[in-house]
């Protein structure tokens, strides 16, 4: 079956334990669009907040100790939007997912430092730092099944 990005899916190899309705759903164009747009959600979206409110995302900056620069700006961009559209379409995914993991990693470890807080704070923080590690792992799971369908197709 023929998917997104001109890769091929072959649904058969998962019959043996997924229900034919699932393995159909999963394996339609539409269910990989969605999955990558969805995955990349919070970073394109964030990304064009920021490009239509550009003092906004500086004050941003400024808030987690970075320097309000245009030059940090304009790259925070490129890896927010550049590197959603490089998922989505499937081309260089692998850069795409590696840019907007290394990203949050970053992102997350100046906003959501919860080992500095205490009580009710912490605890919020903490499930938003676990939540971004669950994004950088999805970006990882991208790669690897880019990796694994370009290499299959080949």
């Amino acid at each position: 079956m023929r998917v997104l990005g001109g890769m091929s899916m072959n649904t058969s190899r998962y019959s043996g334990d997924t229900p034919a309705i699932i393995a159909a759903i999963l394996g339609t164009p539409a269910t990989m669009w969605l999955a990558r747009i969805g995955l990349t959600l919070p970073y394109w979206w964030s990304g064009i907040d920021k490009l239509l409110h550009p003092q906004a995302a500086l004050a941003e900056m400024h808030a987690t100790g970075l320097p309000a620069s245009w030059l940090l700006y304009a790259l925070i961009l490129i890896v927010q939007l550049g590197g959603s559209l490089t998922i989505i379409c499937n081309r260089y995914a692998w850069l795409g997912a590696g840019a907007l993991a290394v990203f949050t990693a970053l992102a997350t470890y100046l906003a959501h430092a919860f080992w500095k807080l205490d009580g009710a704070a912490r605890f919020a923080e903490m499930n938003v730092f676990m939540e971004h590690i669950a994004l950088i792992a999805g970006m990882a799971f991208a790669a690897l099944y880019s990796y694994a369908t370009k290499r299959r197709d080949a």
